[in-house]
C-alpha cells in the first residue's frame, strides 16, 4: 500500500502541473484539434521532464553528490548555536556515513515521469496525424 501511495501522490503532482499548463494555455477555448493536441503534448512533456529530473536529483543525492554542501551547511548553522550544544557530526566522515544509511527511493518518480513523457508522445503522434 505504501508503494501505491507513492505512485499516486507523484502522479497527482504531475497531473497538477499538467492542469496548470493546460489552463494557462486556455485549451478549452481552442477550436483547432491540432492546437489542442499541441497543448496537451506540451503539458504532459513538461510534467514528465520535471518528474524525471527530480528523480535524477534524488539518484545523485543518494550517490553522495551533495554531501559536502550539506555538511558545510550543518557546520555553518552550528556556529550560530549555543556553545553548550554539541555538534551532531564531528567530522565529514561521520556525516557521510549517516547519510549512507538514509537512502531515499527514486524509482517511482522516474517511472511516473516516463509514463507522462509517453503520454506526451501519444499526443504528439496525434498532433502529426491531423
Amino acid at each position: 500500500m505504501k508503494g501505491f501511495l507513492r505512485y499516486l501522490i507523484t502522479a497527482l503532482v504531475g497531473l497538477g502541473i499538467v492542469c496548470v499548463i493546460v489552463l494557462s494555455k486556455k485549451v478549452f477555448s481552442q477550436t483547432s484539434v491540432k492546437t489542442i493536441m499541441q497543448i496537451w503534448s506540451d503539458a504532459f512533456f513538461a510534467a514528465g521532464v520535471f518528474l524525471v529530473c527530480g528523480g535524477l536529483i534524488v539518484f545523485a543525492s543518494n550517490g553522495g553528490v551533495f554531501d559536502m554542501m550539506g555538511y558545510s551547511i550543518t557546520l555553518l548553522f552550528s556556529i550560530f548555536r549555543s556553545s553548550k550544544v554539541e555538534r551532531k557530526y564531528k567530522t565529514y566522515y561521520d556525516y557521510r556515513e549517516s547519510r549512507r544509511e538514509k537512502k531515499r527511493g527514486y524509482g517511482y518518480i522516474l517511472i511516473v515521469g516516463a509514463v507522462f513523457v509517453a503520454i506526451a508522445a501519444v499526443f504528439l503522434w496525434l498532433y502529426y496525424a491531423n
